[in-house]
């Protein structure tokens, strides 16, 4: 929520964000996401503001920066009217991205990516399914076969 439209690589769908220990790292967003985010500039953010994402006070009129309590309100709104979403937490969009990418990039690339420090953290994303695990014996197989 800290994010301010500055910090947007808008021609370059990147984004630079400030984790933990103070240490600065480019996210990176999809040509889609893109599109909506114009969408958003154009006609939902508050303009004199910095803030990427904004919010306007209905009796003040006060623009401030939009808080983690209202996404957070918003994010259970969102949540409880699906029950496929019943219990969902932001945080969890974060350990999806990771659980879905480790086997399409390198650890180290993905430790870069989620931020972490140490590459045990990322390593814990890294579970071989059984159906991943049935898919590379069958390959293995295949191949063996193949040179006899």
């Amino acid at each position: 929520m800290s994010l301010n439209l500055e910090d947007i690589d808008r021609d370059n769908c990147k984004f630079q964000v400030i984790g933990k220990g103070n240490k600065k790292r480019w996210c990176f967003y999809s040509k889609d996401s893109a599109i909506l985010l114009e969408k958003y500039i154009q006609y939902y953010r508050h303009k004199p503001h910095k803030a990427l994402f904004t919010a306007k006070h209905p009796l003040t009129e006060i623009i401030t920066r939009l808080s983690y309590h209202r996404v957070y309100s918003l994010w259970r709104e969102l949540t409880n009217q699906s029950p496929i979403l019943t219990g969902v937490r932001l945080h969890d969009l974060r350990h999806t991205f990771a659980t879905e990418r480790v086997g399409l990039m390198g650890i180290e690339e993905l430790r870069a990516l989620m931020g972490h420090s140490h590459i045990q953290t990322t390593l814990k994303y890294q579970k071989v399914t059984s159906l991943r695990a049935e898919q590379v014996a069958q390959n293995a197989l295949q191949i063996l076969l193949k040179n006899d």
